[in-house]
């Protein structure tokens, strides 16, 4: 039978899977268990045991109570467990299986969840030999061992995590080790970095009040001069948060999918050690989280030091000259430290776009606006001012919309702080446009201009999986994976949409979102409850922004199904010039994609929302009748199941249910059971209309 040990928290000793014999468990005999499994092949001299255990005996005294307790040991696991030559006691290895094994595979492999299972507590913790004063010595240079090669794991996988936008992850690990060790300040600069990048800022400071006052009263001392800084630029970045362009904290979505993304910007954040600017361009369609990752890439930098200026742009003001520009200059840079010394016709020049300088700084009188490139010397400079008292980043969210004086400027500035520790961070949605000064600092970018350009792609389904275990915690892992499986389909993965459904699945009453989607009804049970607002306002807004065109044609295509029927459309929207043009608009802002030469809706939430709420109840109506009637005529109502449908979305149940029941025989027929199953549920939703319909 196998003698198994639990070293880590309260020690148990069990033998084929119960207790151990009770002689086996008395302190010298467990003791010299396992200090032996723990010693080099393990092997002692026997007066190096008799002075480690008995050092109060008298020779002859120890040496039998030493010789007693192998004897116990060999009772128990049998004479070739322990062997006793010449001075030498030496237990074979494979006598004893201990949790310390697992916890050297846990290290080796860097598994933290791994680590935490091994971990449940101290080394043989509350285990002790008060007389035996060099094993006591041995036990706690053992215990702060173990300690220190498992905090630091978990300190550095927590790290990694963080670097990843794993926040809720890297702090559950941080959390672990300062229960271990209430005052280890690498994990708790994690857990306090975690929650301010999480949106958690006050979460981050109480902790950091609690670490303070703990450690002035157990030892004197204050935190050291990184933490109270880290503490700091927390504290400040509450007060100035309207500095750089982020989602409100109680808004902040969890980061998941961005590791890559992430991994690609670090190298450019800017730092005291690198003198050189950068500039990063987050590029991505509507609502897959450029804003999101432009926040968490400036809170990082803030954190590490850097001050953060930035606006967020607006389609209004894109015909505004020089707009953006005033705007960064009003949220922030006006008041930065350092920007006095920049060059009196630099700040001139400033203040003929932002006049609030020429009351700031005395001598300072509005010079006549200047071109980009003048202009953009002239920021160049003020920002190489401000970034030689700190590293700066200037964040411009949603610089699509940003006016074209300012983008044109940009790299006459970048140009002009050239040994200056500066990011220029951009999120924009790119899409074919006309030449546009974005365009051509896009194409810049990681050529003369230094720096890299990421995409904020829709989630995959990993990512969406992470992101239910982390927004729904009370979601077991099946239901999470089930539960992505329903969003990569209903959402196309795009941020926005997710988010908000899972928020939304957060706050229903359980009985109304109780396991959505249900087993066996992933992609069929309808969503428990409207499109969240946030969804549907940002939806509206896209929609808004389409070429009447192509707006038409959206939601004639919506009318067609989540696989684009284009003869359909065409008959359901004719227009006179035809619909390439307006597809391609569809597929460029994101509402198709083109798979195969056929287009799909990139999200099938975007076409029931298309569908329901964006048409009149009797225009859909009508286009469900056009569309019946189109497949009629091409002789589809016998074994096309969408033939029904439209019958079904126009009202006319009569007609649906028969359309139905002719669908179901011949896919019986067939042998294509799914299809018959989906027939034969609509034929009896068919029916109870039809049946509540005569009741009126």
């Amino acid at each position: 039978m196998t003698l198994r040990l639990r070293a880590f928290g309260a020690p148990a000793l069990s033998l084929g899977g119960q207790p151990a014999p009770a002689e086996l468990t008395w302190r010298k005999h467990f003791a010299l268990l396992v200090y032996l499994a723990r010693s080099p092949a393990g092997a002692r001299r026997r007066d190096h045991l008799v002075g480690l255990l008995w050092p109060d005996k008298d020779e002859a005294r120890a040496r039998h109570s030493l010789n007693e307790a192998c004897r116990a040991i060999r009772r128990t696991l049998g004479d070739a467990a322990l062997e006793t030559r010449g001075d030498m006691v030496t237990l074979q290895l494979d006598a004893l299986e201990a949790d310390w094994s697992d916890g050297e595979r846990a290290l080796e492999a860097g598994d933290a969840a791994q680590i935490i299972a091994v971990w449940q507590g101290d080394f043989l913790e509350g285990f002790g030999i008060p007389d035996a004063t060099p094993f006591e010595d041995w036990l706690a240079s053992e215990r702060l061992a173990w300690l220190r090669r498992f905090r630091d794991a978990l300190t550095g996988a927590a790290q990694r995590l963080s670097a990843e936008g794993r926040h809720r992850e890297a702090l559950t690990l941080a959390e672990r080790v300062l229960r271990a060790e209430p005052t280890a300040e690498g994990a708790l600069q994690v857990a306090m970095a975690a929650e301010a990048l999480a949106g958690a800022a006050p979460a981050a400071l109480a902790r950091f009040e609690g670490y303070v006052a703990r450690l002035r009263e157990e030892q004197g001392a204050a935190s050291s001069v990184e933490l109270a800084r880290l503490a700091d630029r927390i504290r400040s970045g509450q007060r100035g948060r309207a500095e750089a362009p982020a989602p409100s904290d109680a808004a902040l979505p969890p980061l998941t999918g961005r590791a890559d993304a992430l991994a690609a910007l670090a190298p450019h954040l800017p730092r005291r050690e690198r003198s050189r600017p950068a500039a990063v361009l987050i590029a991505g369609g509507p609502g897959c989280g450029k804003s999101r990752l432009l926040r968490e890439v400036a809170e990082r930098a803030r954190l590490e030091g850097a001050r953060v200026v930035g606006t967020t742009c607006v389609a209004a003001d894109g015909d505004v000259p020089w707009s953006a520009l005033a705007a960064l200059l009003a949220r922030g840079l006006t008041g930065a430290p350092g920007l006095a010394a920049a060059p009196p016709h630099a700040l001139q020049l400033l203040a003929s776009v932002e006049p609030s300088l020429a009351q700031r700084y005395a001598g300072v009188a509005p010079r006549e606006a200047a071109g980009a490139a003048a202009l953009g010397r002239a920021l160049g400079e003020a920002l190489a001012a401000v970034a030689d008292e700190e590293p700066l980043v200037v964040a411009i969210d949603d610089a699509h919309f940003a006016d074209d004086q300012t983008l044109a400027a940009l790299p006459a500035a970048l140009r002009a702080a050239e040994h200056s520790s500066l990011l220029l961070l951009l999120a924009a949605r790119l899409e074919e446009q006309p030449p546009h000064p974005l365009s051509a600092l896009r194409s810049r970018i990681g050529h003369d201009l230094p720096g890299a350009e990421v995409r904020a792609e829709p989630l995959d389904y990993p990512a969406l999986e992470q992101l239910a275990a982390a927004m729904l915690p009370s979601y077991g892992a099946e239901h999470c994976a089930r539960l992505a499986r329903r969003l990569s389909t209903e959402t196309g993965g795009v941020p926005l949409f997710a988010v908000e459904i899972m928020r939304a699945l957060a706050g229903a009453r359980p009985d109304a979102a109780a396991l959505w989607p249900l087993p066996g009804q992933t992609t069929a049970q309808p969503l428990p409850f409207p499109i969240p607002g946030a969804a549907v306002a940002a939806l509206t807004l896209r929609v808004q922004a389409l070429s009447e065109p192509a707006r038409a044609t959206l939601l004639a295509a919506a009318i067609t199904g989540a696989r684009v029927d284009e003869a359909l459309t065409a008959e359901l929207a004719p227009l006179p010039a035809g619909h390439e043009a307006a597809l391609a608009e569809l597929e460029r802002t994101g509402f198709l994609r083109d798979e195969g030469g056929v287009y799909h809706f990139t999200a099938e939430l975007v076409r029931a929302f298309l569908e329901a709420e964006m048409l009149a109840g009797s225009e859909r109506r009508r286009m469900h009748r056009t569309a019946a009637a189109a497949l009629a005529r091409r002789g589809a109502t016998a074994r096309d199941l969408a033939y029904a449908e439209h019958r079904y979305a126009a009202a006319e149940w009569a007609a649906a249910s028969e359309a139905a029941a002719a669908i179901e025989r011949d896919a019986t027929a067939r042998g294509d059971p799914r299809t018959a199953e989906r027939a034969a549920r609509l034929q009896r939703r068919a029916e109870e209309r039809a049946r509540a319909q005569e009741g009126r």
